[in-house]
């Protein structure tokens, strides 16, 4: 099983995350970044608003996540997770094309449905069967909508939502991890979870070879041959070879440098670790 990061001995997520939000954003940018978010949240309040509204739209949803085995709802309320970090941390994707910012909307309206229903569940609630998840639903965003952070009273009303779910990724990742692991018998690379990111390898340059040998089939670039540059690294691959590479890892072969992953939860692992080093450069961790 792949190692775990180490951790600061004296910060927690949520104080790691503060700490590289303090470092990547100037307080100027602080009130725009706040702005961004609290439209995002108004946008998920209105989608979620109109699946309970709309009875039709909302037995869609619910079929739809009732419909998904336990590691597909895993991996979407990971990509969920993920989503609140990379909105609170633009430096993660600063051109903001992350391959998992946007959900498509049959995603989105079954992860807004399950993060509404983990936020809503409680053993007492949920004592009767089965459980009329719509009236459930309904009073929970009612009272939420009253509280300080749905009123979005102060920019911090806003920012702390998305704090609080974004601390949630290295845990939660590094659980479904463990869960992954054991199903897989110790390997971390089962079914190409690895993997980096479509996106990325779709994004890749293009090149000329130039007669040193690929270290992934040690065979010459040619001269005239068109080979592929990885990023950030630069390193130089036949296209063929980095294609089968880059399908199990988002590792370049020669230096480790890492490409973004197409699986939410090893994405995960890769953001936090840049999160950690962020906080590391504003001097608030060891």
């Amino acid at each position: 099983m792949e190692a775990s990061h180490v951790h600061s001995p004296t910060l927690s997520s949520s104080e790691t995350i503060m700490a590289a939000l303090l470092s990547s954003t100037p307080a100027v940018q602080f009130p725009s970044l706040a702005r961004a978010i609290a439209a995002d949240a108004r946008r998920q309040r209105g989608r979620l608003a109109f699946l309970l509204l709309s009875p039709p739209h909302f037995a869609r949803a619910l079929a739809r996540l009732r419909s998904m085995p336990l590691p597909a709802k895993a991996a979407l309320l990971g990509r969920v997770l993920l989503r609140s970090l990379l909105l609170l941390l633009p430096a993660l994707s600063p051109d903001g094309s992350h391959h998992l910012l946007n959900l498509p909307t049959p995603d989105l309206d079954a992860a807004l449905l399950l993060v509404a229903m983990c936020d809503s569940y409680s053993p007492a609630a949920s004592s009767t069967s089965p459980v009329d998840w719509h009236a459930l639903l309904v009073d929970d965003v009612v009272r939420n909508a009253l509280s300080i952070s749905g009123l979005g009273a102060t920019p911090w009303a806003a920012v702390a939502p998305y704090l609080d779910t974004a601390a949630k990724c290295r845990r939660f990742a590094d659980a479904v991890s463990e869960d992954r692991d054991v199903a897989g018998g110790g390997s971390k690379d089962v079914g190409g979870r690895g993997g980096a990111s479509h996106a990325a390898v779709l994004a890749l340059p293009t090149a000329g070879g130039d007669g040193t040998p690929c270290a992934i089939c040690r065979e010459e670039m040619a001269p005239g041959r068109d080979v592929c540059v990885l990023r950030p690294c630069g390193h130089r691959f036949h296209w063929p070879c980095a294609l089968r590479w880059l399908a199990r890892r988002n590792t370049c072969p020669c230096c480790r440098a890492e490409l973004p992953a197409e699986d939410a939860l090893a994405e995960t692992r890769r953001l936090w670790r840049a999160v950690e080093r962020m906080a590391g450069d504003s001097g608030g961790c060891a």
